[in-house]
Parts: structure tokens; C-alpha cells; sequence
């Protein structure tokens, strides 16, 4: 393992976050506009669990049992102040309410309902578990498993845990691939086949996302997903240099990328907690598209708020 910088990780995880912010636009679109929002919940999300899962494999690798504790503190605080941070601010401000303490339970440590936040807590034990207990043929086989259990889960709650599973042990299973064989043959040639696939793959899963949720639709939602975020992976692996050497001069670019992918997390709570109450008020004073505009510039601000404030207390907590 490396450890090296990989930049489309930063890309992946920015255009994530457009995705995933769209698709919580939603309550203040019209039907005829809803299509914007398809994206989001299951390419969005799992782009950010692929992204995870790729990411993570290097510190998994070097890091050994006893080290556990350590490795995940350090995870948990990166994402727990800032949760605990948007509920006390939603919570004063009125957008959010907790009806008794095992909500609190369930947003916090254990998802009883599907919850974005707690899901990636608990994938994040799973994926070590899975890591340092087994090889990547026995990977390979529950991948298998988890895609024949989501496809056979058709429209139910759980799917999205199961796709989220399986996206973050994909990005982890392709990164321990591609680090046993730095060396490629014929790299270069590579790249454009991997690039249809990619454009392939969007159009696959656009298809099912237009589909009745069924066996047939939920096969190609997961085609569609991972071949876009495994083909994106593998190809910008391989012209990491190139890419690297591109963004060199662009400082500004990489900066508003990196922020861009830093901003996930907090516009996903902003959004969650209060922007189904903001747009359906914008909504209902506002003609679209400037309520779309509208919304976009009071979600986006507070994201931009818990974003800063989050990035304060981590380093007071340094």
C-alpha cells in the first residue's frame, strides 16, 4: 500500500455531493422537474460509500487489531460533532424535534430506520471486521452475495443497506486490486474502454431509476452504480499522475473541489433536518425556478455555517 493521493477521489466525491444535494431539493421542484433529483439517494450516496471503502483500504491494511479503537475514534470524530452540532441547531431553531430518547438511539448509534449517518458507523466496523479476517476471493463471494440479497430485496427498506454495504467493500475490494498490480500493460488503452463503461453504466442506471422498483430495475441500479463508480475509480488510479500534474497549477480548482466534497456531510444534515420544511415554505411563496435559487442559497449558506463551525472545534480538539 502507498497511501498516495488518489484526485479522483476528491472529483468522485464532489460530484456526490451535487447529487445528493439536488436530490433534497426535491420538495420544491415541479413534477415535470423532478427528474434532476434521480441521482441522489442511490448513486449519490453510494458513490460517497465507494469512495469510502477505496479511501480506507490503505489505513484498514496498516492498521492491526489492537489499533481498532484508535482507528475508528478518529472517524467518529470527524463525523459525530457535527451531527450532535446540526440536531442542537435545528432543535433551537424549531426544524427538528425528538419524540423520546430511543430516537436519539437511533440516530446516534444504531439505525432502526435508514440513516445515513449511523449506516456509514456501522459499515465502517464491518468493512474492518471484513478486512482483516478474510482474502480478497472471500470478498469477492460476499460481494456476490450482497448483490444477489439487494436485487432479491427488490423495493424494501433494507436494500439500502445492503447497497451501501456492498458499495463501500467494492471501493475497498478494487483498491486492494489495483495496489497488488501497480504495474499495468497497455494502461493507456485502458482508459477509453473504461470511460464507455462508465457512460454505459450512467445510462443503465438512469434507465432503472425511471423503472418500477423490481427485481429487473434493482439489477441494473446496481450495474449501472458500480460500473460508474468502479470504471471512474480505475481509470483515475491509473492517470493519477497525469491528473495530478493537470490540477497542479489550479489551486483555486482543487481547493473549490476538496470543498465541495468536504460539504456533503454537512448540507446532508442541513437538508434532513429542516430543508423539507424550508422548501415546502419557499415553495408555497416563491415561483419556481427562483425558489429553487432561493432554496439553494439558504441550504447551501447553512451547510456552509456547520461546515466552518465543525471545521473550528476540530481543530480546538487537535
Amino acid at each position: 500500500m502507498t497511501g498516495k493521493k488518489i484526485v479522483i477521489v476528491d472529483v468522485i466525491k464532489a460530484a456526490a455531493c451535487i447529487m445528493i444535494f439536488l436530490y433534497h431539493c426535491n420538495t420544491i421542484l415541479p413534477g415535470e422537474w423532478k427528474f434532476i433529483t434521480i441521482f441522489g439517494q442511490d448513486l449519490g450516496n453510494n458513490l460517497f460509500f465507494m469512495v469510502s471503502g477505496f479511501t480506507l483500504a490503505y489505513s484498514i491494511k496498516r492498521s492491526g487489531w489492537r489499533e481498532f479503537g484508535s482507528w475508528y475514534l478518529k472517524r467518529l470524530k470527524r463525523i459525530l460533532p457535527m451531527t450532535a452540532l446540526a440536531y442542537a441547531l435545528t432543535w433551537v431553531r424549531g426544524y427538528y424535534s425528538f419524540s423520546d430518547p430511543a430516537q436519539l438511539f437511533a440516530v446516534f448509534i444504531y439505525p432502526t430506520l435508514y440513516w445515513f449517518i449511523t449506516a456509514i458507523l456501522i459499515f465502517y466496523i464491518l468493512l474492518f471486521i471484513v478486512g482483516k479476517l478474510t482474502d480478497i476471493r472471500v470478498q469477492g463471494l460476499l460481494l456476490i452475495l450482497l448483490a444477489g440479497t439487494y436485487t432479491a430485496l427488490a423495493g424494501r427498506q433494507e436494500r439500502l443497506y445492503v447497497i451501501g454495504f456492498f458499495s463501500m467493500l467494492t471501493g475497498y475490494v478494487v483498491m486492494t486490486i489495483l495496489e497488488k498490480r501497480r504495474e499495468f500493460s497497455g494502461e493507456k488503452k485502458r482508459v477509453p474502454l473504461l470511460c464507455i463503461i462508465f457512460f454505459l453504466s450512467v445510462a443503465v442506471f438512469i434507465i432503472a431509476e425511471n423503472m418500477e422498483v423490481s427485481k429487473l430495475s434493482g439489477a441494473m441500479i446496481l450495474t449501472g452504480m458500480t460500473g460508474t463508480g468502479v470504471s471512474a475509480l480505475i481509470a483515475g488510479y491509473i492517470l493519477n499522475d497525469e491528473l495530478s500534474g493537470w490540477f497542479a497549477d489550479k489551486k483555486r480548482l482543487t481547493g473549490f473541489i476538496r470543498y465541495l466534497g468536504g460539504m456533503a456531510l454537512p448540507l446532508y444534515l442541513v437538508q434532513c433536518f429542516c430543508s423539507g420544511y424550508i422548501g415546502f415554505y419557499i415553495g408555497l411563496h416563491v415561483n419556481f425556478p427562483l425558489s429553487f435559487l432561493v432554496n439553494f442559497v439558504v441550504v447551501w449558506s447553512a451547510g456552509t455555517t456547520l461546515y466552518f463551525l465543525n471545521s473550528l472545534l476540530m481543530q480546538k480538539g487537535r
